[in-house]
């Protein structure tokens, strides 16, 4: 499992992005027969910035790709409450509609990628792609520095944001997003946190704090640019004013510290969809749509469209679908997923932005958090 794709010249399907998404349509591909090289451009396990929430809607996904027991030994937190909570103290609490499963992603991707490696895929760390060549009629040649790769097919599960983005023309680049993710492992005392996740907003974003394996903490946020340059500058400083104006947050915080190195920032984060398609370049996961991370299924939603491409990139390399057929089978598939969903984050997204609709939360609004949180589903 290194950098060196030389001795891989050409394949079926070529994965780009070894994560979740990634992972699963590796896993599902190589199932199927496919020859299958993964081209992820970190080394795992690193940590990343995620909400950890795992809705029961990815379970047989991971059933299938043989994690179930991995899963269990990792000692997941259960999440089955949320609570939302205004800086001036105001609170909606409400059971969720099914139980979460809260895991870090320093150790699901790193299972997941395991799990496609078993499967029969190739994985490749540290492998980044800097060029992809081609269309579903002539085939595709990927590049990256000193190496290159030829396939019948490209999957797009590079995350939310790559310079490939650019390269491919794609549309949703010319947005300016504002926003920005910053997160941290918190460790200590959080047996007060025990099986719910809590949602803090301020002014500029809102924070999220839940329990993740061995007890350990894993903090959250999605803020304006100004909020997470204050994060990456001084992030104990930062919580210490968030606190300072929300007794609620101080109680959270209470008895936690952050284990030591820098805050993790993420690239900007460009709400809602990205397309599907890439040119002839399939996407998944958080390549094609990133939905907003309050709704807490973003991990499933790349397990989710991960998976469902492989029938269809299947059926194109036995030759019984057309590249034609194939990419309205892929768009077709993809809405059928996700469109119900990112239509309803969106349309509850100005009561989670931390501006002005954010502070009508009140305890009679929880019976359409709840809604909100099934529907999202």
């Amino acid at each position: 499992m290194d950098a060196r794709v030389s001795g891989v010249d050409s394949c079926d399907v070529a994965v780009v992005g070894g994560s979740l998404a990634g992972a699963a349509a590796a896993a599902a591909l190589a199932r199927a027969g496919a020859r299958v090289v993964v081209l992820e451009k970190a080394r795992f396990p690193r940590p990343k910035v995620c909400g950890c929430f795992l809705s029961h809607e990815a379970l047989p996904i991971l059933r299938r790709m043989g994690m179930d027991e991995e899963l269990r030994k990792e000692n997941p937190e259960t999440i089955v409450r949320f609570t939302l909570v205004q800086s001036t103290g105001g609170r909606v609490e409400a059971n969720l509609p099914a139980p979460v499963l809260s895991i870090s992603r320093h150790r699901l991707d790193a299972l997941a990628a395991q799990a496609a490696e078993r499967a029969g895929a190739r994985m490749r760390f540290g492998a980044t792609v800097v060029a992809v060549e081609g269309d579903l009629k002539s085939g595709f040649l990927l590049k990256g520095q000193g190496w290159e790769l030829a396939s019948r097919a490209v999957v797009g599960a590079w995350g939310r944001y790559s310079p490939l983005d650019r390269r491919l023309e794609r549309t949703f680049i010319s947005r300016k997003p504002s926003l920005f993710g910053f997160g941290k492992t918190l460790t200590g005392k959080s047996d007060h946190l025990a099986n719910r996740a809590v949602l803090h907003f301020f002014e500029g974003g809102y924070v999220g704090i839940s329990r993740v394996e061995g007890g350990l903490v894993n903090l959250a946020a999605l803020a304006s640019r100004r909020v997470v340059h204050e994060a990456h500058d001084d992030l104990e400083g930062l919580l210490t004013r968030l606190s300072g104006r929300s007794v609620s947050l101080a109680r959270d915080l209470e008895g936690l510290t952050a284990v030591p190195g820098a805050a993790l920032i993420s690239e900007p984060v460009s709400l809602g969809t990205h397309g599907a398609l890439a040119g002839d370049v399939l996407c998944v996961g958080d390549a094609a749509g990133v939905i907003d991370p309050y709704t807490g299924i973003g991990m499933s939603l790349a397990l989710l469209t991960g998976d469902a491409v492989a029938a269809s990139l299947a059926a194109f390399l036995a030759g019984t679908l057309d590249a034609k057929s194939l990419r309205q089978e892929h768009l077709r598939r993809h809405r059928e997923i996700a469109g119900r969903r990112f239509f309803t984050s969106r349309l509850f997204r100005p009561f989670f932005s931390g501006g002005a609709l954010s502070r009508l939360i009140h305890p009679a609004a929880a019976p359409l958090a709840r809604w909100a949180a099934k529907v999202t589903r």
